[in-house]
């Protein structure tokens, strides 16, 4: 049961008890018992009301014993003015003139059973209140702890991705420096600018569809001019995903893979397709490539595992991943349309 209804039922039975006694021993007429209640009820009320919005009047002081008193003298207020309604509707009632302030020691008695009743109930309150404060500071704090977290292992696996793609470049470039130094040039330049992109978006978890394009077109022209014809790639994404916001870095570990598992290890061409398409509210990112089937066990690759981990850390367990082989290759990802829905910690 509400606390304040549990109040206003104790006044209702002091008042009763009390115009009851009344009646037996001063007044014997049954007006005096619902006065007498109807009195409890608006001091009750007033009461209640106090307690319950109490912060109004008392959260401008920051001193613990002002604070107290404050409260003390709003409650003899209650009691005067809960006296005085009554006074006003018992004349209303029982058709006899208002004299205001003219209850006598009845105001002394009902600022007496309001302290009596309304103290404890105050304190009570007031200890919910406070612990209910220290708990709400210990979770924002424990949020922002699991935040921070999250951003730090973020930045852990973007450092994973950046000297593993630069190793392999490296290689690459060595590799064209003696046989043809124009493309060597070529590459330095594009590897430039994809770790342009690295520094500009460092400290940025989601961004739109269009710039994770770029990085991704970007890494697969470098790609292009490691393995020549050997290597066709296609990027298609539908107009109205290239706002939208998804994971930095999230498609060139898959590109990666599609390029390290697919074109490497095929003698014949290869081809790779990269899909992104709305699916209702969703995100549907697809990498198709024509290289050999996924294993048995799939998850074990540090890319894959790099993305699956970033995705879990970003959208807890509001993600799909799926890889398939048959009747086509392809890894597909499904996550939210709006970046509102990353995981907060």
């Amino acid at each position: 049961m509400h606390p304040a209804i549990k109040t206003l039922l104790l006044c209702i039975l002091i008042g009763a008890t009390f115009g009851t006694y009344l009646y037996f021993t001063y007044d014997h007429r049954f007006i005096r018992i619902a006065v007498n209640v109807l009195s409890s009820v608006n001091i009750g009320s007033l009461m209640t009301l106090l307690i319950w919005y109490r912060g109004y009047f008392i959260n401008r002081f920051t001193n613990a014993v002002l604070k107290v008193i404050v409260m003390i003298l709003l409650l003899i207020l209650v009691a005067l003015t809960g006296t005085e309604l009554t006074l006003i509707m018992r004349a209303g009632i029982m058709g006899e003139p208002f004299v205001p302030f003219s209850a006598g020691s009845i105001y002394i008695l009902n600022i007496l059973v309001v302290m009596v009743i309304a103290i404890p109930i105050y304190v009570s309150e007031e200890w919910k209140s406070m612990a209910n404060a220290r708990m709400l500071q210990q979770q924002y704090r424990l949020l922002q702890l699991e935040q921070q977290q999250t951003a730090f292992e973020l930045e852990l696996l973007r450092a994973k991705i950046n000297p593993h793609f630069l190793y392999n470049m490296h290689n690459t470039i060595a590799g064209l420096i003696s046989q043809d130094p124009a493309k060597a040039e070529e590459l330095v330049l594009l590897l430039s600018k994809f770790f342009r992109f690295t520094l500009n978006k460092d400290s940025v978890t989601c961004h739109p569809v269009k710039d994770e394009l770029d990085i991704i077109t970007t890494y697969l022209h470098m790609q292009q001019i490691r393995y020549g014809n050997r290597m066709r790639y296609t990027i298609h994404a539908d107009p109205d995903t290239l706002h939208r916001q998804m994971p930095s870095f999230i498609l060139q570990p898959l590109v990666e893979n599609a390029v390290k598992h697919g074109i490497e290890t095929m003698a014949a061409d290869g081809d790779i397709d990269v899909q992104i398409s709305l699916q209702g509210t969703q995100l549907v990112i697809r990498i198709a490539d024509s290289g050999p089937a996924f294993p048995d066990i799939p998850g074990t690759g540090m890319g894959l595992q790099m993305v699956m981990n970033k995705l879990k850390l970003l959208y807890a367990d509001n993600y799909t991943i799926e890889l398939n082989n048959t009747p086509e290759k392809y890894v597909r990802i499904i996550i939210p349309g709006n970046s509102d829905n990353v995981a907060r910690g």
